[in-house]
């Protein structure tokens, strides 16, 4: 009854139609932004399967050797360039001898192997088994990713395609305990039928995640562009306002604000270019001290900021005064020149200070332009409302053992 319902070639003649209608799209997808290699790959799985289900199809009119054996063979080779699409986004290695195994497998047996050419059942067991591994490893990777890069469809996917890997697996123990019959070229089997339906769904299905995935993916990187600063590669003002807010929310942490000493001249005497250096190794240096949970941004120019959540500011000031150190022992070599680098850095925190940033940011602020005042090269606190002249000055007075300024050699 359900064999009479479900008709084999009609849901080919669907597939057709489908896979080629989302082949055009990923190939859109490809040409207009190369770096989408992975929609690359799912435009040759489309138009592959594309290939399959016509002599799927045409099983009814005889010619096996095309219809059965070719057919399977571009089936399988479907989703191992399925699989390696998923491997490409994902930034994984693709194996060409993984991709060519299916195909070649089934290619040797339905030549070699009288019991698979000459046994529908035989055929459907050793094509669920290259298609159920071709599926699960997919879905496999596809959870692995998740931890890297979070895309909302990801779960969904991954677990789309290990569902699709069982369900398809069970077709090996149907074929053993309920053989399929023979009837119009292809099995004639209630079950068969069923899941030939599974099969259409899941190919309608696997062309929209890999449409949403690419989109999200697009979107992803849209968001971290506008989040990054285009020249060290850190977070930008934007995007260290936006994450530094929910943890002053509990009035704990500590701002600090640095400037690289006399940063206009290394532009003047070296070249925007050796300024850039600079600047993006200076980036690098900080970032590569962070501990857990700290932000850090480019403010602006040559103006950094860094938020250390549950730091009270005399741990906060120990930290910064590591940093300094750490800046002022490195150099920058520009061709061929090499450029000396030192910072000052201005300190408030939360709890002196209050959970407001503007604020805080106008203590630290102030603390660091005391830095400048006080010779360069040296971390300050911000003193709090009301604080001793004489206590800020003693902080100003405080001598500098590490040297300070531009030093430069050409």
């Amino acid at each position: 009854m359900i064999a009479d319902i479900i008709d084999i070639s009609t849901l080919m003649v669907c597939t057709f139609l489908s896979t080629m209608v989302v082949g055009i799209f990923m190939l859109q997808v490809w040409l207009t932004d190369r770096r989408h290699a992975a929609a690359g790959y799912w435009c040759l799985t489309m138009w592959v399967g594309s290939l399959a289900t016509p002599l799927y199809a045409l099983r009814p009119f005889g010619f096996p050797m095309l219809t059965v054996g070719l057919g399977n063979g571009l089936a399988m080779l479907a989703y191992a360039l399925m699989w390696a699409g998923f491997r490409v986004f994902d930034r994984r290695p693709v194996y060409p001898m993984v991709v060519l195994a299916g195909p070649v497998v089934w290619g040797l047996a339905y030549l070699f192997v009288p019991q698979v050419a000459g046994d529908v059942n035989n055929r459907i067991i050793l094509s669920s088994l290259i298609i159920t591994t071709y599926s699960v490893w997919m879905g496999i990777d596809i959870w692995r990713g998740r931890g890297g890069e979070t895309l909302p469809t990801r779960t969904m996917s991954a677990i789309f395609f290990l569902s699709h890997g069982i369900i398809y697996s069970l077709r090996i123990p149907m074929a053993i305990l309920a053989p399929a019959g023979l009837g119009h070229g292809t099995a004639n089997s209630p079950w068969f039928a069923i899941f030939s339906l599974e099969l259409f769904a899941h190919t309608i299905l696997a062309a929209i995640a890999m449409l949403v995935l690419i989109k999200e993916r697009g979107e992803a990187l849209y968001r971290q562009a506008s989040r990054t600063d285009a020249l060290t590669g850190i977070a930008n003002r934007g995007s260290f306002l936006e994450d530094v807010h929910p943890h002053l929310s509990s009035g704990a942490g500590t701002l600090m604000v640095f400037d690289l000493d006399r940063f206009k001249a290394v532009n003047d005497t070296y070249g925007h270019v050796a300024g850039d250096a600079v600047l993006k190794r200076f980036s690098a240096r900080i970032s590569s001290w962070l501990e857990e949970g700290m932000l850090f941004c480019r403010f602006g120019g040559e103006e950094f900021a860094l938020f250390a959540p549950g730091h009270d500011v005399e741990r906060a000031e120990a930290f910064a005064e590591a940093l300094r150190r750490e800046v002022a022992a490195m150099s920058v070599v520009c061709e061929g020149r090499e450029i000396g680098v030192s910072v000052s850095i201005g300190l408030a925190d939360a709890v002196t200070f209050g959970a407001d940033f503007d604020r805080l940011h106008s203590a630290a602020d102030s603390a660091l332009y005391a830095a400048k005042e006080a010779g360069r090269n040296r971390v300050m606190r911000a003193a709090p409302a009301g604080a001793g002249l004489a206590d800020v000055a003693r902080r100003m007075r405080e001598p500098d053992t590490s040297a300070s300024g531009l030093a430069a050699s050409g």
